[in-house]
């Protein structure tokens, strides 16, 4: 069940705005952008004091083909990605040698919400029991097992109690309710977790996500060719540019990437489209549809389904703000992190307390990026389509309350040894033989991409490691 957060300093939106309880979890409200972490984003990068994660990129290859192939995905290999980038996005892909283009996935509108989209086999497993309307109060152990959860307690708003006792336990409950599960436990077994130095909760981090700039476009059309989404095997293909390693570590950057958004004024058929899409995704929507409008409408659909058959494209609606997005991994910070408060919640759970940091060093990357990027521009060739022009935030203050996107990691990161990790390479927490985590608090980096897809393929290789466990 939902527990509302106490903040202090920076505003992590992602508390308010990023989370849903329930079946199909956060699942109802995202996006379904999909792209896995490069090699380089898992290794050591001592220019910006990020460590190595404690598994290596190779060990998810087979994974993350799985998890595509189950979400309506296509596995494609290097080759044909690098094929495919650049013949639709021949500007992108000579941009500069400081930036590479990858393509990121969007899932079919039909698997953005996990609920819906696996409902089916999951009323079919007669193995599978489900319990909803109720949040986990207490972890248990005893004093001769410190070493075992023994029994998972859950308790509903009308007072209904649930007592579990498992073999294995496996804490799902995204980012920020897994990280305060976890603080709860260590704070009733008098450290049992943290008596090693474990950073429970410690290096709570997300991508910062800044509009820097601002297209004047010279010529329509042949910008919407040249940065737009593209439609490939049916799923829809978005550039991004990200800052190569070689360039990450001559500046002493974190991983970053930018990409180019558009903004519409709810006035457009693309706003009516999106609206329709987002209530089959379970979102509720007013459509806003009058007589008034009814013209544009039509117009600007007839325009999409042309782009989409013809050239396989997204048709980007005029007018629209052209806007140049820059999203940064966050530079490691012991000091951003989540902690229990004294007051309780109507389940009679301490409230987790978030104190989510964003430093000069962060600063410091954005701008970095933004004006390499503007460099990079006016060099390039596509300097003839539009005009880039910088609309970054001068001051630190400008920068702050505004800018995460929602992909919450590190407060249970994984690692090598319990000195510098809450979980090991197999996700499970350190001191605690049969308690294991999915989450994306076990990253100890967030990279340069979305979270989920990586996310989704660890999930699948600690099925594989539980399943061999348990055989």
């Amino acid at each position: 069940m939902a527990q509302t957060c106490a903040q202090r300093g920076i505003r992590y939106r992602g508390a308010e705005q990023g989370r849903s309880f329930g079946l199909g979890g956060t699942s109802v409200l995202w996006g379904g952008q999909m792209i896995p972490l490069t090699a380089a984003d898992m290794q050591a990068r001592p220019a910006v004091g990020i460590d190595a994660w404690p598994i290596d990129h190779a060990e998810l290859t087979n994974h993350l083909a799985h998890v595509k192939q189950r979400l309506g995905l296509r596995a494609g290999d290097d080759a044909g990605e690098s094929a495919l980038s650049a013949r639709r996005y021949p500007g992108l892909s000579a941009f500069d040698p400081d930036f590479a283009l990858r393509l990121s996935e969007w899932l079919p509108f039909g698997m953005r919400n996990f609920a819906q989209a696996f409902a089916d086999p999951l009323r079919q497993d007669s193995g599978l029991v489900v319990w909803l309307n109720a949040g986990v109060v207490r972890l248990q152990c005893d004093a001769a097992e410190m070493g075992r959860i023994l029994a998972v307690e859950a308790r509903s708003a009308n007072g209904r109690m649930l007592n579990v006792r498992p073999d294995l336990v496996v804490i799902c409950a995204g980012a920020l309710e897994s990280t305060r599960l976890l603080l709860a436990f260590d704070e009733s077994t008098s450290g049992r977790l943290t008596a090693n130095g474990a950073p429970l909760g410690r290096y709570f981090a997300d991508h910062l996500s800044v509009t820097c700039g601002r297209f004047a476009c010279r010529d329509w059309t042949r910008y919407n060719h040249a940065v737009a989404p593209v439609f490939s095997g049916g799923v829809m293909r978005t550039p991004r540019l990200e800052i190569a390693p070689a360039a990450q570590d001559r500046l002493a950057l974190t991983s970053a990437f930018v990409h180019f958004t558009f903004v519409t004024h709810g006035d457009t058929g693309f706003d009516v489209i999106r609206s329709f899409l987002r209530q089959r995704q379970g979102e509720r929507q007013r459509l806003g549809l009058s007589p008034r409008r009814l013209g544009r409408v039509v117009q600007d659909v007839g325009a999409m389904a042309y782009w989409r058959v013809v050239h396989r494209q997204l048709w980007i609606p005029r007018p629209a703000d052209l806007l140049l997005q820059v999203d940064i991994e966050q530079v490691p910070n012991w000091n951003s992190r989540l902690s229990l408060a004294d007051d309780l919640d109507r389940l009679g759970r301490k409230r987790l307390v978030i104190d989510w940091q964003i430093t000069p060093e962060d600063i410091r990357v954005i701008r970095t990026v933004a004006q390499r990027t503007v460099q990079a521009w006016d060099g390039s060739r596509l300097r003839n389509l539009a005009r880039l022009e910088m609309t970054m935030p001068l001051r630190f203050d400008d920068f702050e309350t505004q800018y995460d996107v929602y992909h919450p990691t590190g407060s249970l990161r994984m690692g090598s040894q319990p000195a510098n990790s809450v979980t090991d390479a197999n996700l499970r927490v350190w001191g605690l033989e049969n308690c294991y985590v999915s989450s994306t608090a076990v990253f100890p980096s967030a990279g340069s991409a979305n979270p989920g897809l990586m996310h989704l393929a660890l999930t699948a290789r600690l099925a594989e490691h539980l399943a061999s466990r348990i055989r």
